[in-house]
């Protein structure tokens, strides 16, 4: 898969791949590959039917389980490169009202979405689900990637035909789904929804000021193969606090949807 220096380098815009590199922060594709048979419990996977801990329940919404849209499996992100902050080890599994779709700005929103995390790998067991709460299951598969600060580009002095050429070919190759890195922001910068909306800091000049307290845990696009379309061929975004993710405490994370 071709990089964003390939793609600048391609198209004529060389001079901005030394400018680009002051704004990248390491993360993680996560690509689908057919499951070739039952996955087992604990692999990183997109879809299909939860693996939790026997004493653990399906997070659930209004009496119907909300749905699992990822899990992940933190000793591939380990295998495949730096994993830090990240532990390296234990499973993340990220769920969602994929009905209802809430943004995440709202209090009531809070029940739409759970982010649980299992230590120990060893104690999941498959779950049954109605099939109608579960998306098309397909493995992932984690491969590093060097990521582009899109809000500090915006910010960048370009004639409108080299802006519109160069976020033309950032969005290539979508989905776009991640982990770690600066997220793909749709609309406005992800952190400072983030801190405006998930930890009430009103002031938008705070809330940008606040951007760097926050980690991209998981950034799952809209995606076809998965039925999975949010909003308007939207992106979801699961962030955390780093002193959060420093003590594990997955349950104070925060989710925000941004559609164009």
């Amino acid at each position: 898969m071709k990089t964003w220096r390939d793609k600048l380098e391609a198209n004529g815009l060389a001079k901005y791949i030394a400018p680009f590199s002051e704004l990248t922060k390491p993360g993680f594709r996560l690509h689908k590959e057919d499951a070739a048979g039952t996955l087992a419990p604990g692999a990183s996977k997109f879809g299909g039917a939860p693996d939790l801990p026997p004493d653990v329940e399906i997070p659930s919404k209004d009496g119907k389980p909300l749905t699992l849209i990822a899990q992940i499996n933190l000793s591939d992100a380990a295998l495949a490169g730096d994993a830090r902050p990240l532990p390296d080890t234990g499973i993340l599994s990220f769920f969602y009202d994929t009905v209802e779709q809430p943004w995440g700005g709202d209090e009531t929103d809070r029940s739409g979405w759970k982010v649980l995390y299992h230590e120990d790998p060893t104690r999941l067991e498959r779950r049954d689900v109605p099939e109608e709460r579960m998306l098309p299951e397909f493995a992932a598969v984690f491969h590093a990637a060097e990521t582009l600060d899109a809000d500090a580009i915006i910010g960048m002095d370009f004639d409108d035909d080299t802006g519109e050429t160069i976020f033309e070919l950032l969005e290539e190759g979508a989905p776009h789904h991640q982990v770690l890195g600066h997220p793909f922001a749709v609309q406005n910068p992800v952190f400072a929804e983030i801190a405006h909306y998930g930890d009430a800091i009103e002031d938008w000049d705070e809330a940008g000021k606040a951007a760097d307290d926050y980690i991209l845990l998981f950034q799952m696009d809209s995606d076809d193969d998965l039925g999975a379309v949010w909003g308007d061929l939207g992106m979801l975004y699961f962030c955390i606090r780093k002193e959060d993710l420093a003590e594990k405490r997955f349950d104070r994370s925060h989710m925000i949807m941004q559609s164009g």
